[in-house]
């Protein structure tokens, strides 16, 4: 079986964060009226960036176009989400973000992860250095993602042999189902630039053209 590439994982990806974006402004409608600056800046502006990100690495060929979204993502989508989560700690208010739970300690390894992630991406794109830090913030996504796959695996279940109410179906079935595709979305663009050997051959070849 061909083996999947960046291009088609970051596709994937965006496409995600596309949904995601339509989540996180339908999840959180309800708070617009309170707090639509913190609601606008802490997840749906976050998600719009991040399927910006996975746009560019799946459209541009070259490292400098790449290179500037990471920077990009780095302060609107990870830096200025968590200062929205900070300020949103300070009302003690627990909401989920694309990290996970606001106020988890997962969640804030993640960001660091991503943040390390991004700066080695916005350096050297494509280098084994960026390509083990994307194997280390795999490593730290893992249990979030198989935290929430679980979670839509029993609520399906739960639909089929509990006789669950239908009012729970968007926050029993669909929440889960959106953040799942997330979470697989993320996890395989970041194995798949770890470990695609067509990547790795394509950095060889670029770095043998490089020119200072």
């Amino acid at each position: 079986m061909r083996s999947i590439t960046l291009e088609q994982a970051a596709l994937f990806a965006a496409l995600a964060m596309v949904l995601m974006t339509g989540f996180s402004l339908v999840d959180t409608a309800s708070l617009l009226n309170d707090a639509p600056a913190l609601v606008l800046l802490g997840s749906a502006l976050p998600d719009a960036v991040w399927a910006g990100f996975f746009f560019v690495v799946y459209k541009s060929a070259h490292q400098n176009p790449v290179r500037n979204i990471a920077w990009i993502t780095l302060v609107f989508a990870v830096i200025l989400e968590a200062v929205v989560a900070c300020l949103r700690y300070q009302q003690s208010v627990s909401y989920w973000t694309p990290f996970g739970n606001a106020l988890s300690l997962s969640g804030w390894l993640l960001r660091m992860g991503w943040t390390v992630f991004l700066i080695s991406f916005a350096l050297v794109p494509y280098h084994s250095r960026t390509r083990r830090i994307a194997l280390v913030v795999v490593i730290i996504a893992a249990p979030s993602a198989l935290s929430t796959a679980y979670a839509l695996f029993n609520t399906g279940i739960g639909f089929l042999f509990d006789d669950l109410p239908r009012q729970a179906l968007y926050r029993a079935l669909i929440t889960p189902a959106i953040r799942t595709v997330y979470w697989v979305s993320q996890i395989l663009f970041l194995w798949i630039l770890w470990g695609n050997p067509e990547n790795r051959n394509s950095v060889k070849s670029s770095s043998l053209h490089f020119t200072p």
